[in-house]
């Protein structure tokens, strides 16, 4: 059976659980976060594909006027940020791609796509750059179906008609597409062990046609984030540059490009087959 990686938590109430184990502050502390759109999305959905395009369109939102507040507080905080920087990333590496082929026969890949922001918003770059996207398919690959369509109204109602949507799991890779020039995979990483992300790392090199490119992401551990993710029972994999690059080597990858983002704790990777 396929595993949705990032659905971690154990209990069903994480008020109660946090009143049993006595963290009273936390415990006041996640209703003060319960008015907050972005909080509330962790707190019920273990950081679900809302939470990050949350994060990526950066728009506060909240159910009343102290919620939109607190979102924009927690919208601003540098890990908050920090996890927007690898959509900022994925966009910009793509649409420097695309004006770089400008004119020429490519596939894209997302996986997992969740809301593809980044692909739409990359073509978008491409496109004012005079960049001809006319023989581009984008593939978005996720192994929620009700994603997948969400997906597909929100490429196609932002310009991006050439969207293909395809359903399956990312690490055993039965629905990739055939070959692909470009592949981003962001925010996955965290809820994968080595093995997995291994794994992933070597699908994606095999479905990489040669000079094709690879960006993915990673996270490095900080307490208040950690804090954070402890509260909505999110349990993840801390990585650096340094490791996602001996991964990525591990998986056949010769050049390797891997850096923190410039509040350290985003780790981004591109490689090249």
């Amino acid at each position: 059976m396929a595993e949705f990686y990032n659905r971690t938590r154990k209990s069903q109430s994480i008020p109660l659980s946090l009143f049993k184990r006595g963290h009273i502050a936390g415990l006041l502390l996640y209703y003060l976060l319960q008015g907050s759109d972005l909080a509330r999305e962790g707190f019920e959905n273990s950081g679900s594909y809302s939470f990050a395009d949350h994060i990526y369109r950066n728009v506060p939102s909240g159910r009343n006027a102290l919620g939109r507040w607190v979102d924009a507080r927690l919208l601003a905080m540098p890990a908050v940020r920090s996890f927007r920087n690898r959509f900022l990333a994925s966009r910009d590496e793509l649409a420097q791609f695309l004006c770089q082929r400008s004119g020429v026969e490519l596939s894209i890949l997302s996986v997992p796509c969740g809301i593809p922001r980044d692909l739409v918003e990359g073509a978008a770059i491409a496109r004012q750059r005079g960049a001809d996207l006319s023989k581009v398919t984008f593939h978005g690959l996720d192994l929620d179906p009700e994603v997948l369509r969400k997906a597909t109204r929100f490429a196609e109602g932002n310009g991006l008609k050439n969207f293909r949507a395809l359903e399956g799991d990312a690490v055993c890779g039965s629905s990739y597409p055939a070959a692909a020039n470009f592949i981003s995979s962001t925010g996955l990483a965290e809820f994968l062990d080595d093995e997995k992300l291994g794994l992933l790392y070597g699908r994606v090199f095999a479905t990489l046609r040669p000079g094709g490119l690879f960006l993915s992401s990673g996270m490095q551990r900080r307490a208040i984030s950690e804090y954070l993710l402890k509260i909505a029972e999110l349990r993840v994999h801390y990585r650096n540059a340094e490791r996602l690059a001996e991964l990525a080597r591990a998986a056949g990858f010769a050049k390797v490009r891997a850096s923190q983002d410039d509040l350290g704790i985003q780790s981004i990777l591109v490689a090249r087959k």
